[in-house]
C-alpha cells in the first residue's frame, strides 16, 4: 500500500522544513510528499528548494495564492498512490498518528480516517473547559453537530487532518477552493455513505506558526457549505 503525505502551505518559513524532516521520518516504504506552495513572499520557496533534488519529494509552485481547496485538487490531480494524508506545514497534529491511521484504514477497510482533537472528551464540562481555552473550537463542535445531525453521524470533529482513500474521494472532490472546502468535502462523505471513523490525535498548537484558525465570520462560510451540500438533489 502507497501513501502521499499532502502538504499545502502558505508562508510556513518557520516550520516548513521541520515538516518536511519529520515527515520523511516516517517509516512506511512506499511514501511520498507533495509540497503545494501558495506562492508564498516570506522565505518559504528558498527552503523548499534544498529538497528539489529529493526523490520522495514533489514540489508545486502556484503562481498565486488559490487556496486550501485548490492545493488539496491538486494534490490528488498529482498522486497515484492508494492513500493520501493531509498534513499541515505548522505541524500542530502529531505526523506519526498516520501510521496508525494507516493500519485502521487498511483493516476496517475504510474510505478516511478523521483526526479528531476533542475524541477523548467525554462530558459538557470538558468541552467547555476546551472552549474556553480555545474559543476557535466553537465553529469545530457547531460544524460537527451539524454533520451529525444530518447524516446520523457520531462525530467529535470533523477539522482535524485526514487520511483519504484516493480512488473513493478523488470523484466526489468539491470543485469549492477556500474556507468551505473541508465542509463541503466531509459533507459529501457523508452524503455518498463513504466508510468512515475517527482517531485520537495530540494537537499543539505552535506559538510562530501563522494564524490560520477559523475565525468567527469564517463559520458562517463553513454552515453554508454544509447546508449547501445537505439541499443539493441528487443528479438523476
Amino acid at each position: 500500500m502507497s501513501i502521499t503525505f499532502l502538504i499545502p502551505i502558505y508562508n510556513e518559513v518557520k516550520t516548513v522544513r521541520e515538516a518536511i524532516d519529520e515527515t520523511l521520518k516516517i517509516e512506511i516504504p512506499q511514501k511520498e510528499i507533495i509540497i503545494i506552495d501558495n506562492n508564498s513572499s516570506d522565505g518559504t520557496k528558498k527552503i523548499l528548494e534544498e529538497y528539489k533534488n529529493n526523490k520522495n519529494v514533489k514540489i508545486i509552485y502556484q503562481t498565486k495564492n488559490l487556496g486550501f481547496g485548490n492545493s488539496v485538487q491538486d494534490g490528488f490531480n498529482n498522486s497515484s498512490n492508494d492513500f493520501i494524508y493531509i498534513q499541515y506545514g505548522d505541524l500542530e497534529y502529531d505526523i506519526n498518528k498516520s501510521i496508525e491511521m494507516m493500519r485502521i484504514i487498511k483493516d476496517k477497510n475504510l474510505d478516511v480516517v478523521f483526526a479528531s482533537r476533542l475524541k477523548n472528551i467525554n462530558s459538557f464540562k470538558e468541552i467547555l473547559k476546551e472552549l474556553i481555552k480555545k474559543p476557535s473550537y466553537l465553529a469545530t463542535i457547531l460544524c460537527t453537530f451539524l454533520i451529525n445531525k444530518f447524516y446520523e453521524k457520531k462525530f467529535t470533529d470533523i477539522i482535524g487532518t485526514k487520511l483519504y482513500r484516493r480512488k473513493t474521494i478523488q470523484p466526489i472532490i468539491p470543485k469549492t477552493s477556500g474556507q468551505g472546502f473541508d465542509f463541503e468535502l466531509v459533507s459529501l462523505i457523508c452524503k455518498n455513505r463513504l466508510r468512515a471513523e475517527e482517531v485520537f490525535i495530540n494537537y499543539v498548537p505552535r506559538k510562530n506558526s501563522r494564524d490560520k484558525k477559523i475565525k468567527f465570520y469564517h463559520m458562517f462560510n463553513a454552515i453554508y457549505a454544509i447546508l449547501k451540500i445537505k439541499i443539493k438533489k441528487e443528479k438523476l
